[in-house]
């Protein structure tokens, strides 16, 4: 079973879609190749244990051998993404007030689309895009519509700027924690090997170094 076969006969199975899907979410974080690498080797463990064309009960003990597809994730370093999230976010969002708008909604597209945003950040930019958009009408009493559009593109839109920006600023507190963790700990770190013995220099024997008249012997 190949993911091109399988593609062009139709859809595919609804336990292997599923876990593909659940497999994309909890590798938000990683480069587009290393997604695809994670995609085909899942392809190929399930080819090689279901057969070319399985039944849904094979196909289904074939992912449960797999295991969680959140575990095929590889877990960088101190459990922080190397993957900075995308700063553009940020500046569309903030800038929505200036540009009436126009930027507020590019950032919300463009924050669910992202790879390197989780969807909790998603979730919550719109949450307060929506939330100011329903409540400056109800506070203010201007005109619904206007209302809507000045309290969610312009205050929301503010405050998810704000929001995402924190959430920018720990992550990369976080990665230069790591970089510095990670230098400071070295492989060699701790040891106490002697140093390596030169091409010339006889085995040791039992700790004593013979010295220079007893090699001439």
């Amino acid at each position: 079973m190949t993911a091109g076969a399988r593609v062009s006969r139709g859809a595919l199975p609804t336990p292997l879609r599923e876990y593909l899907h659940r497999l994309d979410v909890a590798a938000r974080h990683l480069s587009f190749t290393a997604r695809q690498d994670l995609r085909s080797h899942v392809w190929t463990e399930v080819a090689r244990t279901a057969g070319p064309a399985p039944t849904e009960d094979r196909l289904v003990r074939a992912l449960d051998r797999l295991g969680p597809p959140e575990a095929l994730v590889p877990t960088p370093v101190g459990g922080t993404s190397r993957v900075p999230r995308d700063p553009a976010v940020v500046h569309l969002l903030g800038c929505s007030l200036l540009t009436v708008g126009v930027t507020g909604l590019i950032g919300l597209v463009r924050v669910w689309r992202s790879p390197t945003w989780p969807v909790r950040d998603a979730l919550t930019a719109t949450v307060l895009v929506v939330a100011c958009a329903v409540a400056l009408p109800l506070a203010t009493g201007v005109h619904p519509v206007a209302g809507a559009l000045l309290g969610g593109l312009g205050v929301g839109a503010l405050l998810a700027a704000l929001v995402l920006g924190a959430a920018l600023l720990i992550q990369r507190r976080a990665q230069r924690r790591a970089l510095r963790t990670e230098h400071d700990v070295g492989p060699d770190a701790g040891t106490t090997d002697p140093p390596p013995q030169g091409e010339g220099d006889p085995p040791p024997t039992g700790g004593v170094t013979p010295s220079a008249p007893e090699r001439d012997c």
